[in-house]
């Protein structure tokens, strides 16, 4: 009676039902508990990625700074020869114009004395500036080369360190692709002074020693002139008080001037110091430092204007070669026209006791040994989609960015040792049912890639890139250059990526919607 009871009692089908809830419950429960550790695989995985590619990059500004602040120090160098130049030529204008009046003074009574203590201390002077000189090309020339070398020592080893993968900081993420994202990484690199690979470009770069005609060198060659120019000083470039001469005839820049109405007559000196070159059409033209001073007379009268040379003296610290010719570079230029020696008596024996004096004071060696150094020059590319395939052009205007690729296993995403190991769990309920839910990672088919790219390895995968950018504060619209140290990082998105491009990466449909971040 009491089985009869039981068998048609209906109590406890909640509890079967319960069982049944909670099972799937429990699964619903792990399901979320294994996507979240999935998600976080992904976060960390994502963020080792942008770890290593900001890395990257931002050594790769440390040496673009470096070489900015080396070519800057070149600079520095180049004016102080200028000044030093420019010091010299007035020594030599002055004492030019005032040993004949010293020599006739020195027949005076109690004036010669004078006389020759101011000549002696004028010519010992003249000397000893001569000699520092003589000294300072050859050391400073040696210095640029110096620079040069620690530059290319920058760039090579920085080079060389992406050609190796990347450096990781924990075992369970491996590099995808590893040689050939190291060889666009290298080759963006490169690219970024010219050429694919680093020794071409130390090649064609070491060409402005050999004064080569190639397009870049002379390009690379007058950047460096005109920027060594743009950092003398006034005085050294043209004379002081330009706009307002001097009165006095010691300045560099003098002037006398006496007017009539319209009619004006002058007598002035103008000066100018700069390092210059001619075009290479020989192959054996040479950056030199030239300097000159002239002492004229200046004619204005109704809108006309006439110029009378009274006094050139030109120098010139030429590139040492191995056929160096025997004359110095110091040249008193004057030649009296007819009118003038009938005007002024007199003046053919001023001039020769000039050109006696010149002569006496010649520079000894006759050639300075001055040379312009090579320097790590920038390749501007005006471009901002970067080009397709190993050879394309940069893009970005050629700022250098580099490319880094994780993937994480599904051997490591499911190993107990990793800490977010996912498991299968079944359930078999006999008559009532049976079910399974595997957590487990598995691997689908892979993308078709180009350049023979394999399909990428884990079940994970991520890439980042990284850009080392050029900017001034304040200013977007400067061209990236190696001579302001305004190099920095930064992040950025990977499709837009250089190296990207020379993978061919950018050329993937199904990429460009997976590697959006």
């Amino acid at each position: 009676m009491m089985l009869h009871a039981l068998r048609r009692s209906e109590e406890g089908q909640a509890l079967v039902l319960a069982a049944i809830f909670g099972l799937v419950l429990m699964v619903c429960v792990l399901g979320t508990v294994n996507l979240g550790r999935a998600v976080y695989d992904r976060v960390q995985l994502q963020a080792a990625a942008d770890s290593a590619a900001y890395s990257e990059a931002a050594l790769e500004a440390r040496v673009m700074n470096f070489t900015a602040y080396a070519n800057r120090a070149m600079v520095v160098h180049y004016a102080s020869l200028m000044a030093a130049t420019s010091y010299l030529t007035w020594l030599h204008f002055v004492w030019a114009g005032l040993d004949p009046l010293l020599q006739v003074l020195e027949a005076l009574p109690y004036l010669g004395a004078i006389a020759s203590a101011t000549e002696s201390a004028l010519a010992a002077l003249v000397r000893i500036v001569d000699a520092g000189i003589a000294a300072l090309c050859p050391l400073l020339s040696a210095s640029n080369l110096m620079l040069y070398a620690l530059e290319e020592g920058a760039w090579h080893s920085m080079w060389l360190r992406l050609g190796q993968p990347a450096r990781l900081a924990g075992p369970k993420y491996q590099p995808i692709w590893p040689v050939p994202i190291a060889l666009a990484n290298q080759a963006v690199f490169a690219q970024t002074r010219g050429h694919l690979t680093m020794p071409q470009d130390a090649a064609e770069t070491a060409e402005l020693l050999t004064s080569s005609k190639s397009e870049a060198v002379e390009e690379a060659r007058l950047h460096m002139l005109e920027i060594a120019n743009s950092a003398r000083q006034p005085w050294v470039a043209y004379g002081d008080r330009y706009g307002k001469p001097s009165l006095s005839p010691l300045a560099r820049h003098f002037q006398w001037k006496f007017s009539v109405g319209v009619a004006s007559l002058g007598l002035s000196s103008v000066a100018r110091t700069e390092m210059g070159g001619y075009s290479p059409r020989s192959g054996s033209a040479q950056p030199q430092i030239w300097s000159g001073q002239r002492l004229q007379i200046v004619a204005k009268a109704f809108g006309f204007t006439r110029r009378l040379n009274v006094l050139s003296l030109v120098e010139m610290d030429q590139l040492y070669t191995p056929f160096p010719r025997p004359e110095h570079q110091y040249y008193l230029l004057f030649s009296a026209p007819a009118w003038l020696r009938l005007l002024v008596p007199g003046i053919r024996r001023a001039r020769e006791a000039m050109n006696a004096a010149m002569g006496r004071y010649a520079p000894s060696p006759p050639q300075r040994p001055f040379w312009m150094a090579p320097y790590v020059y920038f390749s501007p590319q005006a471009r901002v989609r970067p080009g397709l395939g190993p050879a394309g052009p940069l893009g970005n205007f050629a700022q250098p960015d580099v490319l880094v690729g994780l993937s994480l296993a599904g051997k490591d995403a499911d190993a107990p040792a990793s800490g977010t190991f996912r498991r299968r769990f079944s359930w078999n309920g006999g008559q009532a049912g049976s079910g399974a839910v595997d957590f487990r990672t598995g691997r689908g088919p892979g993308l078709e890639l180009p350049l023979g790219l394999d399909p990428l390895p884990g079940v994970l995968n991520t890439f980042a890139a990284a850009q080392a950018c050029y900017h001034r504060p304040g200013d977007w619209k400067e061209m990236p250059n190696f001579f302001n140290p305004l190099w920095g990082a930064r992040l950025m998105p990977v499709l837009e990526s250089n190296a990207a491009a020379k993978l061919g990466l950018t050329a993937v449909p199904l990429l460009q919607r997976l590697l959006l971040h």
